[in-house]
């Protein structure tokens, strides 16, 4: 998510809140040590499953072939590698992370891509494998119009499959996330019935894995708030041009070799969510899997880029057939939870027995990491360089999601080496990561 503008806009909103004690030249324009304040109940927001048809009539058409999971993991041509002095200068101070990767060079210096999300194997099964794999997915968005201006892929979905049996060697390959397209603008088509594909439109801020099922989250300002796609159907095209879906030849999906079609949505049961207000219809930007819960729940948070506004966070029961959410007949889901938070600027959100995790980021300075429940609010403190204790999360800090086979808890970090040099007042060192650390050490 965007960030750049999130401390000029606090800063000429909030201009007479109080500020944390200062301990650098910049202040933090709230008092975050309100981040600390118990979850408070609000109403809930309802959501409603939309099955896509056609999809056997589409996996038949000549230029498209259905592949295994297996068949994308062994593809893999991507390598991770070690992340450099300045890169890992980005990693949190507390908790610190036991496990850290970068990505190759060309996927840690674009800005056209832009990391958000992780789900791991231990979301999609109790072993933690899939398969004869053990696997990480990371999910990436297209540049979006606040970031890049107008363009029609704004917002298309990418995802990274990573090998991580081999934990000292892990490798990725893309997947290109698509959608049925009726031949107009509408983003949210429901059948294959013209035997053709777009870009799935998402995104990323969060993923949770669980059985065959892929969730993502979509894009704000809609009326679909989750994406959902299946292991078990995945596509590869014999078209490599710079298109996307039927072509003269084949299919294509802008050069990448493997898409994965969308199974179904989840549209909000009120209409179109807001990124304006933090009163009216949420918009989910990020989701995670929860294990911890009887049936297993999927949870959501909003994020604003105004740190005024506090974003809720929610809880869907799951349970239904085919590893999605419990529903009644006509494919509604009423929120299990749903809670309203103190902290702005949430990118991500985990809950575990009973507590809300929840980062936070700052476009400057580094985020924080708050753990929340109906009573109490807690964060880690550190000694750093910025303006409050609480700053010991990485810098621009995304999504979150707990491996439960492992133990461990992965995170990402989303701004490029050069984006932390040079798109702030003063010069940061960081990168893009994916981390993890063992969830004990959680606040």
């Amino acid at each position: 998510m965007s960030k750049a503008v999130a401390r000029i806009a606090a800063i000429l909103l909030l201009a007479a809140a109080p500020l944390a004690a200062a301990t650098a030249a910049q202040a933090d324009p709230v008092n975050d040590s309100a981040y600390g304040t118990p979850l408070v109940a609000v109403s809930g927001a309802g959501v409603i499953w939309h099955p896509t048809t056609g999809l056997s009539t589409l996996k038949a058409q000549s230029g498209l072939t259905q592949v295994d999971f297996a068949d994308v993991m062994t593809s893999a041509n991507h390598p991770m590698r070690t992340c450099d002095s300045t890169e890992a200068a980005g990693l949190p101070i507390k908790p610190a992370a036991t496990v850290s990767w970068c990505w190759d060079s060309g996927d840690a210096s674009t800005t056209t891509w832009i990391p958000q999300s992780l789900t791991t194997s231990g979301d999609a099964d109790d072993d933690g494998t899939w398969g004869a794999y053990k696997a990480i997915i990371s999910g990436w968005n297209y540049c979006n119009s606040g970031e890049c201006g107008a363009n029609a892929r704004n917002n298309d979905a990418r995802v990274a499959f990573i090998d991580y049996t081999n934990p000292s060697a892990p490798k990725y390959r893309w997947v290109y996330l698509v959608a049925p397209t009726d031949g107009t603008t509408n983003s949210n088509a429901t059948s294959y019935s013209n035997n053709t594909f777009g870009p799935a439109k998402a995104h990323m801020g969060g993923m949770a894995w669980y059985g065959d099922k892929l969730y993502v989250s979509a894009t704000g300002a809609n009326s679909t708030g989750i994406r959902v796609f299946s292991m078990s159907e995945i596509l590869q095209v014999n078209d490599a041009s710079s298109a996307i879906g039927k072509t003269s030849s084949g299919y294509a999906a802008y050069g990448y070799q493997y898409v994965m079609p969308e199974v179904g949505f989840y549209s909000y049961a009120s209409g179109t969510c807001t990124m304006s207000t933090d009163t009216g219809v949420p918009c989910f930007a990020s989701i995670s899997l929860d294990r911890s819960t009887s049936p297993d729940s999927l949870t959501a948070v909003e994020y604003f880029s105004d740190p005024a506004l506090h974003g809720r966070v929610y809880r869907y029961n799951l349970g239904g057939p085919n590893f999605l959410l419990s529903a009644n007949a006509s494919g509604y889901t009423p929120a299990a939870q749903a809670y309203r938070t103190r902290v702005g600027n949430m990118q991500g959100v985990l809950s575990w027995n009973g507590t809300w995790y929840v980062s936070h980021s700052w476009a400057d300075e580094r985020g924080e990491l708050w753990a929340l429940n109906t009573s109490t609010g807690r964060s880690h403190t550190c000694t750093n360089p910025y303006s409050s204790a609480y700053e010991c999360w990485g810098f621009h800090p995304e999504s979150l999601t707990y491996d439960y086979a492992t133990g461990l808890v992965w995170s990402l970090t989303e701004w490029t080496k050069n984006q932390c040099a040079t798109e702030t007042a003063t010069p940061l060192n960081c990168g893009r990561t994916i981390f993890a650390f063992p969830r004990t050490a959680l606040p």
